[in-house]
């Protein structure tokens, strides 16, 4: 997804959830945002192609946190704050609640992508849990397959009607329930408390103390 194309489709998105709309009228929304008619049809021809490509940035976006910081040289807890830091400065861009209306008119777009997310979200931190192994810092009991299964149903339960619908998902609750319940469970006890010193030193992670 090139800048111009994330643009457009980033401006579709936060206006069908401005307006609560489901419905993806291509002519307005052009008109709306002063977007030329054929750079968005060039995009998304079709209504259902739009929606995938809105649930398409959402992954984007968040993959790009991974892509953007080069890790190696950091141990795998500042890592996991560093990208709390960054999902929580783009917090709008990733947040399913902006979108998830449209599941109701293409349920079967939207289920595709929560695997996809999943699968992502999943891979990511049991790739975190690996190198803190590694460095000492998670502990060698975990079983990778109950790590994997805790986290599917975290990711499932942040996804729930009850926490999209209410606007109850906040970057606070996201961080809590992927992050540092993580951590928490697979830290030896000295990196929890070097976690909850360093947590400190970042604005946006400076609660639960």
């Amino acid at each position: 997804m090139n800048r111009e194309e994330s643009r457009i489709i980033k401006g579709v998105r936060d206006y069908l959830y401005r307006t609560g709309s489901n419905r993806i009228d291509t002519i307005k929304i052009s008109k709306e945002l002063g977007i030329p008619l054929d750079n968005m049809l060039k995009i998304a021809p079709t209504p259902r192609e739009m929606v995938k490509k809105i649930y398409s940035y959402e992954v984007v976006e968040l993959s790009a946190i991974f892509d953007e910081y080069n890790f190696n040289e950091l141990n795998a807890i500042d890592s996991l704050i560093i990208v709390g830091q960054e999902v929580y400065k783009r917090f709008h861009d990733v947040n399913p609640a902006v979108s998830y209306h449209l599941k109701n008119v293409y349920p079967d777009i939207y289920k595709d992508h929560l695997k996809l997310k999943i699968d992502f979200l999943v891979s990511e931190v049991v790739r975190n849990f690996r190198k803190g192994q590694k460095q000492g810092i998670y502990k060698e009991d975990v079983d990778i397959e109950a790590l994997k299964k805790s986290l599917i149903n975290n990711v499932a339960r942040l996804h729930e009607d009850k926490i999209l619908r209410s606007g109850k998902l906040t970057f606070e609750v996201a961080f809590n329930e992927l992050i540092e319940s993580f951590i928490k469970e697979s830290s030896h006890s000295d990196w929890w408390d070097y976690y909850k010193q360093r947590k400190q030193l970042f604005e946006a992670l400076d609660f639960n103390r």
